[in-house]
């Protein structure tokens, strides 16, 4: 194969890959570790290609000794461990968002308050984002870090056998070829010793809790849980958080209906554009729609706010860092007679001071804003510009017209653009 130059030819290469090797039932020591890592090793191949950047920004020291004494506290009395039994186990989205001046997860939040009307009995388990819990102190909420801890502490006590080594090897010597040096074995091992510790920790929570079923938000990271919950018979259900397509290798693993060890049993969809929209690894039946009660509520909220002819929010992304502003500059001629409004992705809050070309923007008369209420700028705003960004699929609910970039990630919209009739710029 020749060498990679973009986002499209890295994921052909990735399927191309698993199916030489056969890696979606690469075991090592009864993990398959390709399963767990797919979509980071994706991510990180991208970065070596320079078409694609870390989507978040990473803490300092300062920062990250002041979130230790937190984690801690959450480590002894929010373990999950002091819970009693319960029907449903919810592991709400590390990424809260401020609404109606409240922290809350947008995905799990209103299906929370169904169950807590209902009485039900239930526990949600809340990861930290950046080191920090913003929601809430409920009786019902329980944090992750007991796992998370635990995980990276026991881990390196874990031995390997039967490491392949060999056939690691040949497939490190394709991605050296194509795309440059790549440290594959070290992700395996890592995520194979991690995963262990996760699998012992869960399954035994499960059997302490009894759960008859789990539900969660983003299920690539969270093979280890999956897993122990399917087998204790433990459904498993996942609510959309997100756009996905045939790009996105959280979700689509080809076209064969291929049972996989990590992916949930159910999965939530917001409408029949997305149960229709790619292949799933499960039954159709198992695909369910159910629509996305946070955009409905805001859809109600806004519906009153009249639009500004020309106004346009540009929906940035982390991943494509500053690449959106330069795309935008580089069609001045066209832009220049809309009001912009650059809403950045909440990774890029602490470091879109340093985009070069987004600055430029900014003095060109661009306005920048961060923790907005996105749908109430939906509301407003004649137009959308962005490239892949699920937000896409939610302005047009607000009836914006859409605008896309003709950049890395784009393809993953070929078929919202059809639909939509959407100009590529």
């Amino acid at each position: 194969m020749a060498k990679i130059k973009t986002l499209k030819e890295l994921r052909k290469f990735i399927l191309y890959l698993e199916d030489k090797y056969d890696l979606l039932d690469f075991e090592i020591d009864g993990v398959n570790p390709w399963q767990l890592m797919r979509v980071h090793i994706d991510y990180n191949l991208g970065e070596i290609l320079g078409i694609m950047s870390s989507p978040d920004t990473k803490l300092g020291i300062l920062d990250k000794v002041i979130n230790a004494i937190g984690l801690l506290k959450s480590y002894i009395f929010k373990n999950p461990f002091l819970s009693s039994k319960v029907d449903t186990v919810i592991f709400s989205n590390s990424r809260v968002k401020q609404v109606d001046n409240e922290y809350i997860d947008i995905y799990t939040h209103y299906f929370i308050d169904e169950l807590s009307k209902s009485n039900k009995n239930f526990i949600e388990i809340e990861a930290p984002h950046k080191g920090k819990h913003l929601t809430k102190n409920k009786p019902y909420k329980y944090h992750m870090e007991f796992v998370w801890i635990n995980k990276k502490l026991f881990n390196i006590f874990i031995k390997i056998k039967n490491k392949k080594e060999n056939e690691i090897e040949k497939i490190e010597n394709e991605i050296e070829q194509n795309i440059g040096k790549y440290d594959l074995k070290n992700i395996f091992y890592k995520s194979v010793r991690e995963y262990k510790i996760e699998y012992f920790l869960y399954k035994n929570i499960f059997k302490k809790l009894n759960p008859s079923k789990v539900y969660l938000v983003v299920s690539y990271g969270f093979g280890a849980m999956i897993k122990a919950a399917k087998d204790l018979g433990i459904e498993t259900i996942e609510f959309q958080h997100g756009n996905f397509s045939e790009y996105h290798y959280g979700y689509y693993f080809g076209e064969d209906k291929k049972e996989l060890d990590y992916f949930p049993d159910k999965f939530y969809v917001w409408n029949e554009y997305w149960k229709n929209h790619i292949n799933f690894p499960i039954d159709d039946k198992n695909i369910v729609i159910k629509q996305f009660d946070y955009l409905e509520s805001r859809k109600t909220k806004y519906k009153h706010i009249e639009k500004v002819k020309n106004r346009a929010v540009v929906l940035s992304q982390g991943v494509l860092a500053d690449r959106i502003a330069q795309k935008i500059l580089d069609n001045w001629g066209y832009f220049k007679h809309f009001e912009l409004i650059y809403k950045l992705h909440p990774g890029e809050y602490e470091r879109y001071q340093k985009y070069t070309h987004l600055n430029k923007l900014i003095y060109m008369g661009a306005k920048v804003v961060t923790d907005v209420d996105l749908y109430e700028l939906f509301s407003s705003c004649e137009f959308q510009i962005g490239v892949f960004s699920t937000a896409l699929y939610e302005g047009v609910e607000f009836g914006c017209k859409t605008i896309m970039l003709n950049l890395e990630g784009a393809e993953e919209m070929d078929r919202f653009r059809k639909i939509y009739e959407v100009e590529l710029i």
